[in-house]
């Protein structure tokens, strides 16, 4: 399973600069290595990441909006949640975002204002610097679509069996202890 994405440095990043975004857009190509596949295998939690690739589309908006879209193909292997074999799997999947990148001046002044969250569940998310991870939605889909329980093919999981007897039960197990106090004598009864 994927482990915590704020608790460690992300494991391949490609850093962007939207400032310098035509108005044409531009599209790129995200590969990583072998080493850098080896870091996000070991980000995910998985056993090895033999492919991982992207198509980011990022296109201008407006003046301080972006488009982001990512289509992604990755060969991810996990363990088998009961026999710990490798589990192969390829998946393949897209990361849609916007993004705004307010100004510094523009940061100042919107410091007044207070935005409850879901006002807009569309608005685009606020960037305070043009330098913009490209990998990082990549890399946070990926992690959300893996199966949380890889098994190999065949594999099931039996619970262990319970033992029928009353005695192995707590409350057996505490009518065991249960005595009986001897009766005083002169008690009438």
């Amino acid at each position: 399973m994927c482990k915590q994405m704020s608790d460690q440095p992300p494991p391949y990043a490609y850093p962007f600069e939207l400032a310098g975004l035509s108005e044409r857009g531009a599209e790129l190509s995200l590969v990583p290595d072998a080493a850098q596949r080896a870091r996000i295998a070991a980000w995910l939690g998985a056993l090895d990441v033999p492919h991982l690739d992207a198509t980011v589309r990022l296109a201008r908006l407006d003046d301080s909006v972006y488009s982001y879209i990512a289509e992604f193909t990755a060969d991810v292997v996990q363990a088998c949640v009961v026999t710990l074999e490798p589990v192969p799997a390829h998946h393949s999947g897209t990361a849609t975002r916007r993004y705004r990148f307010i100004a510094k001046a523009r940061r100042r002044a919107s410091r007044d204002v207070e935005i409850e969250p879901g006002d807009d569940e569309d608005a685009p998310e606020a960037l305070s610097s043009s330098l913009l991870d490209l990998a990082a939605p990549v890399l946070e889909e990926l992690s959300l679509i893996l199966d949380p329980y890889p098994r190999a093919p065949g594999v099931t999981f039996e619970a262990p069996k319970e033992e029928s007897r009353s005695a192995d039960k707590p409350f057996g197990v505490l009518a065991k202890l249960k005595v009986t106090p001897p009766k005083e004598p002169g008690a009438g009864g």
